[in-house]
């Protein structure tokens, strides 16, 4: 079960490996998309149904407690927002400025550090966030 937690957290680490791109993509597809699930049916089997939910109910609790009850402070909602908006800076520069920026592999890096950076700020800024977020889309009829 832990295995597959950590597989998709190790496809990172895919591109030092030196092989060619296609290899390296079937690897982080197989390390991201199929890999977990079928580590996951392999924990259900060794450990049993109940004793994978329990473990399941674990992880989802302690993840539940650190990141959507505990309410964000204001100096951490800022910064996660700082973050988020920070994180959308690389990916204009590139589109315009794509000659001013590092080419090939070190690009790589930095957009998927960007969207690594976009995904943290998100859970840094907690409940409050998916709450401001869930308000844009319901109508109240007040100004």
């Amino acid at each position: 079960m832990a295995a597959a937690i950590i597989l998709p957290l190790a496809a990172i680490f895919v591109p030092l490996l030196g092989l060619s791109t296609a290899q390296s993509a079937v690897l982080v597809g197989i390390m991201v998309a199929g890999g977990p699930e079928v580590l996951c049916i392999l924990a259900v089997v060794l450990l049993g149904k109940d004793t994978f939910n329990y473990f399941a109910h674990l992880a989802k609790t302690a993840v539940r407690r650190a990141v959507i009850e505990v309410p964000a402070s204001r100096t951490r909602y800022y910064v996660g927002l700082a973050i988020m908006l920070v994180s959308w800076l690389p990916a204009y520069l590139y589109a315009y400025l794509p000659g001013a920026f590092p080419g090939g592999d070190t690009r790589i890096y930095i957009l998927a550090a960007m969207d690594l950076a976009f995904v943290a700020s998100v859970f840094l800024m907690g409940a409050e966030f998916w709450e401001k977020a869930r308000r844009i889309f319901i109508y109240e009829g007040k100004v």
